[in-house]
């Protein structure tokens, strides 16, 4: 016996060995597969690839040692290392050799078969005799092929090389739906029973099916009836191929057929001149390949004989129910609440059988096939239906493999998750089953079922920022700001809002921002922040912080919310916010600036999503001087027929006395908000003071001469009404709510004016 070699040719014109076979290592006859790694440097423009024979046999009458080699394939090892583990075939028993006998064959991932291997698989059957030549092109993870044998025997039949190639060590089958075994044997009788079952949708079924007795002709391989124009009981029985069980019954006329050969129903058919008869009415509300098998067993002038026959049928879905649990029918932004972005809700897809023709919807009464199973990745996909436009997002996962669910009538339920906001349907695209599309026994374009519209999905939270601290404004340009008096916002805050899903990593939901699904309002902003009550760093003289007064001093108002990029916002605090310093006893210290504190949290929501971060911010108060201050109206005296002028002047405490306060620049007089008591009356008048002091200026009390009544000399009491923030503790009593008075004295000769002259002497 001769070895046989496989050789590749090397760039210096040599041959290597890369793998041999070795008949003496086994018998003869039989079908080796075999794989070798190419080595590097066979890679060449010149590559050859041989099969060797180092010798062989031969006498003077034979020629032995003949090798026949096929499907060679040269490729990297991702292209021949798929999922193809093994390859199961399953056909019934009753074989004709007039008629070419039906085998289903299914590509399996694994040793189990838990799932099929659904790309275009080229393989070579054994033995001789299949319809159209024993290499076949399986797509979608099964097909049928034919074997036609004329002449009864046992065969056995094989996959005996594919590409890709098969992992696995040995092929199954499958004999009368029974469980898959090494065993392949298939009989050929010369008559019997032609089956003939269409194709069906579960539940629609067929009134098509048919029954032939028949034999094989006498002069030729072809079959003719086997008897004709009567009437003969027929027993029949059904089993489960694809898969190998299950819990519905096959019926034929409305009657359910037996899944028992020892116990068949029994059926009288009327069989024409041809020897066919028509079967009452097929159907099956499930999924999958069953078997429909006939025996006539003859009694009086038949008696011994024997007629069987068989035919597998496939029974396919209507379609899928693709149900997320709710739906909202306008497909808007006015749907209620459905999902989080990013986080997991279940989805239930289910098989169905046929309800109508004119079925729209699947979920709505349609019964599971609980023997359906994908045989490969259903696609799963969403569709964005609001906003428009908008970002589809991503759904998770893609595909899963519909594994067939007796205790659940067909549905599996998968976890998805939408990345984005918005309203959506959600779509399964099943593979084709057994060689066609749900709902059809012939078409190959897969299909796809589509949910109804779902409600809303909303962000998973907030996240927020400050993308801008703020200022303060100073009541007065110089910085200086006396303690109850308001200050405001030379630059308001803003803060950054933007809204994330749940996923992980999280992501911006960007639709959220679209008008109709932005419900974050201003108010759930403003209404939602901590604001500050008292300074984070300044101590009043009592050793407590130094406290904010109330409203309307301080107080906040909404601000305004806008769009800042795609699910990004901004929030900006009001320009007419105010703030001021409670002005007490406690409060009487030395100069400070402001260390307010704001925060921001998980209060705030839009009544769906809530933000899960804290910021806190401090706006810069620098350019703030806080003084605890206070007005002073000067004492003045003078004749009674002279006008009298009462400077004024802002002071401020420092190191524990008050001292003029020239920061302020500011602070206006009105007489006005002037009053005297007697003698005299305020004239008209009013003014800034500059450094702090009015000057030569101020409040003018009229000559009591030029004022009606008596006397006109004496004491004149005057008080100014001054803010609150610029009253003064005048009485010693500890609180800081007295009006500056001063006291005019009319009738008291001044003096002359002392003038120091110069000259200049040359």
């Amino acid at each position: 016996a001769a070895e046989l070699y496989v050789q590749i040719y090397l760039p210096d014109g040599t041959w290597r060995t890369i793998d041999f076979h070795d008949p003496s290592a086994s018998n003869s006859g039989e079908i080796y597969r075999y794989e070798a790694r190419v080595p590097d440097d066979a890679l060449h423009s010149n590559f050859r690839l041989r099969f060797y024979q180092a010798d062989g046999t031969t006498s003077l009458f034979r020629r032995y040692d003949f090798y026949h080699i096929d499907n060679v394939y040269v490729g990297t090892r991702d292209d021949t290392s798929s999922a193809v583990h093994h390859f199961r075939l399953s056909y019934n028993s009753a074989a004709l050799t007039c008629n070419p006998q039906d085998v289903t064959i299914q590509v399996c991932e694994d040793a189990s078969c838990s799932g099929l291997y659904t790309d275009p698989v080229d393989i070579v059957l054994s033995p001789t005799g299949w319809v159209g030549g024993n290499a076949v092109t399986i797509t979608g993870g099964s097909g049928v092929a034919s074997l036609a044998r004329t002449t009864a025997g046992t065969v056995d039949l094989d996959v005996v090389s594919s590409i890709p190639l098969m992992t696995g060590s040995n092929n199954r089958c499958s004999i009368d739906g029974g469980p898959y075994t090494p065993s392949c044997s298939l009989t050929f009788a010369d008559s019997g029973f032609l089956v003939d079952v269409p194709d069906i949708i579960a539940g629609k079924g067929t009134a098509a099916a048919t029954i032939q007795a028949v034999r094989k002709s006498d002069n030729a391989p072809q079959c003719v009836p086997a008897f004709a124009n009567v009437t003969k009981n027929v027993d029949f029985w059904t089993s489960y191929d694809i898969p190998a069980s299950g819990s519905m019954v096959t019926s034929m006329g409305g009657v359910a057929v037996s899944g028992n050969n020892l116990l068949p129903t029994t059926l009288s058919l009327n069989f024409d001149s041809n020897g066919e008869a028509v079967l009452p009415s097929l159907n099956y509300y499930d999924a999958g390949q069953k078997s429909l098998y006939a025996r006539y067993v003859g009694t009086g002038a038949d008696l011994g004989l024997i007629m069987e026959g068989s035919d597998p049928y496939i029974a396919r879905p209507a379609g899928l129910c693709v149900d997320t649990g709710s739906s909202c029918t306008s497909g808007a932004a006015t749907c209620g609440v459905f999902g989080t972005a990013g986080a997991p809700f279940p989805v239930s897809i289910t098989a169905v059988a046929w309800e109508s023709d004119s079925d729209s919807d699947f979920c709505s009464d349609n019964s599971g096939t609980p023997n359906y199973n994908s045989g490969g990745n259903i696609t799963l996909s969403s569709n964005l239906l609001a906003p428009i436009p908008g970002n589809p997002g991503v759904t998770e996962p893609t595909e899963y493999n519909h594994l067939s669910s007796n205790g659940t009538g067909g549905e599996n339920v998968v976890s998805m998750t939408q990345s984005e906001v918005g309203v959506f349907t959600f779509s399964a695209t099943p593979p084709l089953y057994l060689g066609a599309a749900l709902g059809s026994t012939s078409s190959t374009t897969p299909v796809t079922y589509t949910s109804q519209p779902t409600g809303r999905f909303i962000p998973d939270h907030f996240e927020v920022s400050a993308s801008d601290v703020g200022e303060f404004s100073p009541a007065c340009p110089t910085g200086n700001t006396y303690t109850g008096q308001s200050f405001d916002w030379l630059i308001a805050p803003a803060i950054a809002i933007t809204a994330f899903n749940g996923a992980s990593p999280k992501a911006v939901t960007e639709n959220y921002t679209h008008d109709d699904f932005r419900r974050l309002a201003a108010a759930n902003v403003a209404d939602n922040i901590t604001y500050p009550t008292e300074d984070n760093a300044t101590d009043g003289n009592d050793g407590s912080r130094m406290q904010l007064s109330g409203v309307p001093d301080t107080q906040f108002n909404d601000g305004s919310i806008s769009v800042s990029g795609a699910g990004q916002m901004e929030y900006v605090f009001s320009a007419a916010d105010s703030l001021a310093y409670l002005r007490n006893s406690a409060a009487e210290i030395n100069t400070f600036s402001p260390d307010l504190v704001f925060e921001i949290g998980s209060a705030i929501s839009d009544g769906e999503a809530n933000v899960n971060n804290t910021v806190n911010f401090t706006p810069d108060g620098s350019s703030v001087d806080v003084r605890f201050g206070r007005m002073i109206v000067e004492d003045s005296y003078g004749p009674e027929n002279s006008n009298l002028t009462l400077p004024m002047s802002m002071e401020y405490f420092a190191d524990g006395e008050y001292v003029l306060n020239t920061f302020d620049s500011c602070s206006t007089w009105n007489s006005a908000n002037a009053s005297v008591d007697s003698l005299s009356s305020i004239l008209p008048g009013s003014g800034a003071v500059s450094s702090g002091t009015t000057g030569s200026n101020g409040l003018e009390l009229a000559a009591p001469t030029t004022v009606a009544g008596t006397p006109d000399t004496g004491d004149a009491t005057v008080i100014y009404d001054a803010p609150f923030w610029l009253e003064g503790d005048f009485n010693g009593d500890g609180n800081f709510n007295n009006d500056p008075s001063a006291t005019s004295t009319f009738g008291v000769y001044r003096g002359h004016e002392r003038v120091i002259y110069k000259k200049e002497l040359r």
